[in-house]
């Protein structure tokens, strides 16, 4: 929120702007109308009083706000007085600078103090150590001469250790001289290196001050320049406000003298839908129109529905006396009839070797015509099965033919659209395997025995067919 806050305090700016002077700029003049015209009476009174009501807070709002800001606007223009940065950096950096500079002496000359007392106190140690050894030589002497002699030398013992003590007495005092002279050399370094501090300390405590004391009096003298001009604006806000309520009322006044009277001129916009409103209904219609057109052209391409099939009777039970099954063994074309009433059908068998495409196409058909039907009563008769084809160049086969016969009285009682629908499927048939021997032909291969066989299947049954339902429409 942090991010977008002077963009929501500029628009709640904005908004509080525009309803402040839209309603001066509405109520106001309404209000100077309601006293020119004496609108006392009725529901001009209640206008009247709100008109007046809200002039009048609308001008105390606008009036307060604008004395309570102007400080703030001046505030927001005039520029905040900042501290010299680079001067009080540069006094802490003179300030480090010189700490650590006192700080190096006062090591180098404490160090050089302490050498030069340990130097001298070495000597005097070693100075005294050769007198104390010295009378220790005197005292061992005297013990020997007592071992030759066998005489007793006590004073002289006695004189000697007294030597030696008195030795190490001004050692002692001559080492705690040194130490001493030592310690107040260290103390007066010490001293002398806290007084350096001291003072570089005060220069840069004095530096700074001088720096906010200049820092303190910018700021003063901003803030006596907020407090005049913005003490100014506030003022000349409120007279604009008694200029602008003077000069509506001038303006209102000078109206109605005048005798003008505003007149309402409309136009066509006026009374028209808003635009939006248009442009809904225009895409509205638009689509409407476009997808509606599609849905008519794809209704208008799609195929009527096709008539509904009857399911295959696998037999009559009345016609099962009729059922004729004859067996025949064929092994070459000997160019014998059978009759009409008789289908060959010849098994699927796979001859040794490579299998070209159609003739596999034409064994997974295999022959799953219905038998022919018997000749009708009346109408043209279906030209008979011939066996009479070329011959073929494919070896001899032993093939099971098996020959169903069934009449075309089955078909008799059947209805109209059920025979319509079998002949269209006969139809198909026989144009297939007519494309498919025009296709062989055009290749210059021979046609299969199978493939001229279901030719004229399928030809007599056109016929029968054609023929039963000429008959029937001949009835209907």
């Amino acid at each position: 929120m942090g991010g977008y806050a002077w963009h929501v305090a500029a628009a709640v700016a904005l908004l509080v702007t525009l309803i402040l002077e839209g309603g001066l700029r509405i109520t106001i003049p309404q209000a100077v109308d309601s006293f020119l015209y004496k609108r006392f009476e009725g529901l001009d009174l209640a206008l009247t009083v709100i008109y007046v009501v809200l002039g009048i807070g609308l001008m105390a709002t606008s009036g307060y706000i604008s004395f309570q800001n102007s400080k703030i606007i001046v505030d927001s223009v005039v520029v905040e007085p900042e501290r010299d940065s680079l001067a009080i950096q540069g006094a802490r950096i003179d300030y480090n600078a010189s700490q650590a500079k006192v700080a190096e002496t006062y090591r180098n000359d404490s160090t050089a103090t302490a050498q030069r007392y340990q130097e001298r106190l070495a000597a005097e140690q070693t100075a005294f150590t050769g007198k104390i050894g010295a009378a220790k030589r005197e005292l061992s002497n005297i013990y020997n001469r007592e071992r030759r002699t066998g005489q007793s030398f006590a004073t002289a013992k006695d004189a000697a250790r007294q030597k030696i003590a008195n030795l190490e007495a001004e050692e002692a005092t001559a080492i705690a001289g040194i130490k001493a002279e030592e310690a107040e050399a260290l103390a007066a370094l010490l001293a002398e290196h806290k007084g350096a501090l001291a003072e570089i300390k005060a220069t840069y405590e004095q530096a700074t001050a001088s720096l906010e004391i200049d820092f303190q009096e910018a700021k003063g003298e901003r803030t006596a320049t907020v407090d005049g001009y913005g003490g100014g604006l506030a003022y000349f806000t409120v007279i604009s406000l008694f200029i602008f309520l003077a000069s509506v009322i001038l303006e209102r006044i000078y109206a109605k003298g005048s005798g003008i009277k505003e007149t309402i001129e409309l136009s066509q916009y006026d009374i028209s839908p808003p635009a939006y409103v248009e442009a809904w209904h225009a895409f509205r219609e638009r689509f409407q129109t476009n997808i509606r057109t599609r849905i008519a052209n794809f209704a208008a391409k799609t195929p009527p529905p096709p008539l509904p099939t009857v399911p295959t009777e696998l037999y009559d039970p009345t016609q099962l006396s009729n059922i004729t099954i004859n067996l025949k063994i064929q092994q070459e074309d000997t160019g014998e009839q059978d009759g009409d009433r008789t289908i060959y059908i010849q098994p699927k068998r796979r001859q040794i070797g490579f299998t070209r495409k159609d003739d596999a196409q034409d064994r997974t058909r295999a022959y799953d015509h219905e038998p022919p039907p018997t000749k009708p009563d009346s109408g043209p008769e279906p030209p008979p099965r011939t066996s009479h084809e070329p011959p073929t160049t494919e070896p001899p086969s032993h093939e099971v033919l098996w020959a169903v016969k069934a009449p075309l009285d089955n078909y008799a009682d059947m209805a109209l659209p059920d025979l319509l629908q079998r002949l269209k499927r006969h139809k198909k048939r026989l144009g297939e395997q007519t494309q498919k021997k025009l296709a062989a032909e055009r290749k210059g291969e021979t046609v299969q025995r199978r493939t001229l066989d279901a030719i004229e299947n399928n030809r007599n049954w056109v016929n029968s067919l054609t023929a039963l339902i000429n008959q029937k429409q001949g009835k209907q």
